[in-house]
């Protein structure tokens, strides 16, 4: 099937851009340069080309559903959860949202007049003079302010408004995140499952294979003492077995590595007893049917890491609004009260008021203005650039991962019938030389492809697995919408 392609402009699909630039002191820079091409369907038509995308069924990540479920394994339900509740990257992720709002709420503060209490005590000496020699004394006395005072900016052209609105962006952003940090642990820690369980399953299958080796071992020495083999077929056979073993520590020790990083993932010691390789399966669970897929255009609104550039690109607009804005006037009000007495018992008797109002106008500043307006824009462009940066990325990760799967699931096939005909060879090159008619080198060429095959089809199951992982994660999911800091 031909995907049909069409351009998804910013200023329409992703319509939170529309109030980006609703101060009229941004003249919406760039933000109409934005243009990603999305197609309707992926490679294998998850919604058909006769049908429109708007009504297509709800995907699994639109639907809500932990995408590793899928596998229906209660281990690595329990080892990604595990992970979502305990990693402490994903800690750390919560700890810059924490400080993200509360330079959010920061930001805001100017809105509000602000409001402050003095008070001083003066002491003051007064010394006169006269005509005489003789020293006059000096007077000490003491002056006791008290009062508020209110001051307030007038947000004339929307600087502090434009500066409060990127703030609960960059909030927004730093919230996404820490929704990205969390889907990349599940594809992380799922992955490390898959590596443990493909190394317990080929450790479990050289064993297999070694007592295979041992059983063809006594036949060979059998005959040899009985005269109808040579010791040349008893080295072979010994040669063969030992290099059967020699495997076995490779894949014991990955499966120990990958057990490693599910616990550092975690937030454990590496060989921390909580969870140990005894305690996976020692065989992989086969690939789920394929589930209904999301449209293409869900990526924006499902992939966290899209959301984030996406807030940082308005964040980016909001700021250069602000940047603008701060070239024009700015009104500030003051007001004071204050009481004033020379004695503490007195210090209500007088009293004195103030109102200010304050217009002040840049008119040389050595172009620093001018060029914070410039800076800001240029970040605005290379935040659109990363945007459509990380669009293509999220569409290239679900297309490589459909090919991956799809590929290897071609190859998987292909391998399993060459093992159908390797296990036939095999059957024919013992037969022949129980019978005299071969020598041990046909039976020792058979069993070594044979055996090479067994090995090749769990690594390429794993992949497999690895390569549907990498597709549902690529994917996004609501119910990243449901996380909650670790405790």
């Amino acid at each position: 099937m031909i995907d049909r392609i069409h351009s998804i402009r910013a200023c329409g699909a992703l319509l939170l851009m529309g109030s980006a630039t609703g101060c009229w002191t941004s003249p919406e820079p760039g933000v109409d340069s934005i243009s990603v091409d999305l197609p309707e369907a992926w490679r294998d038509g998850a919604v058909d080309s006769d049908t429109d995308p708007e009504a297509a069924a709800v995907g699994l990540a639109e639907s809500g559903t932990r995408w590793w479920t899928t596998f229906e394994s209660p281990t690595l339900d329990a080892a990604v959860n595990d992970v979502l509740g305990s990693n402490l990257e994903l800690s750390e992720a919560w700890s810059r949202l924490a400080q993200a709002s509360a330079s959010s709420w920061a930001a805001g503060a100017p809105r509000i007049p602000t409001l402050d209490l003095a008070a001083s005590v003066q002491r003051q000496e007064i010394r006169q003079s006269g005509g005489g020699t003789a020293a006059l004394p000096v007077r000490t006395g003491y002056v006791y302010n008290l009062g508020p005072s209110l001051s307030y900016e007038v947000d004339l052209f929307g600087r502090i408004d434009s500066a409060l609105k990127a703030a609960r962006l960059e909030e927004a952003a730093t919230a996404a995140d820490v929704q990205a940090t969390a889907l990349a642990l599940t594809g992380r820690a799922t992955d490390a499952w898959i590596l443990a369980v493909q190394n317990r399953a080929l450790s479990r299958l050289v064993r297999d294979q070694i007592g295979v080796g041992e059983q063809l071992l006594k036949v060979t020495e059998n005959r040899f003492g009985t005269g109808s083999g040579s010791v040349l077929d008893v080295l072979q056979q010994k040669r063969q077995l030992q290099s059967t073993r020699a495997e076995l520590p490779n894949f014991e020790g990955a499966a120990e590595r990958a057990v490693h990083t599910l616990n550092t993932l975690s937030g454990r010691a590496p060989r921390d007893p909580e969870l140990s390789g005894q305690d996976l399966p020692s065989t992989l669970p086969g690939l789920p049917p394929l589930p209904e897929l999301d449209v293409p255009t869900a990526l924006l609104t499902l992939r966290p890491d899209v959301v984030a550039a996406l807030r940082r690109v308005e964040r980016s607009d909001r700021n250069v609004a602000s940047a603008i804005a701060a070239r024009y006037p700015r009104l500030s009000l003051t007001a004071s009260y204050r009481f004033d007495g020379s004695e503490l018992s007195a210090l209500f008797d007088r009293t004195f008021n103030n109102i200010v109002a304050n217009l002040a106008l840049p008119l040389l500043d050595g172009g620093t203005r001018r060029a914070e307006v410039a800076r800001q824009r240029a970040i605005l462009e290379g935040a659109i650039a990363t945007l459509q940066r990380t669009i293509l990325t999220a569409l290239q990760e679900v297309e490589d991962a459909l090919s991956r799967e799809q590929r290897g699931v071609q190859r998987l096939h292909a391998l399993e019938e060459q093992y159908t005909i390797a296990s036939d060879e095999l059957a024919q090159a013992r037969r022949r030389y129980v019978g005299g008619v071969d020598t041990y080198l046909q039976v020792l060429s058979a069993v070594q492809n044979l055996q090479t095959l067994e090995r090749q089809l769990l690594n390429d199951r794993a992949a497999v697995l690895q390569a549907r992982a990498a597709l549902l994660r690529a994917l996004g999911g609501a119910w990243l919408d449901d996380l909650q800091p670790n405790p």
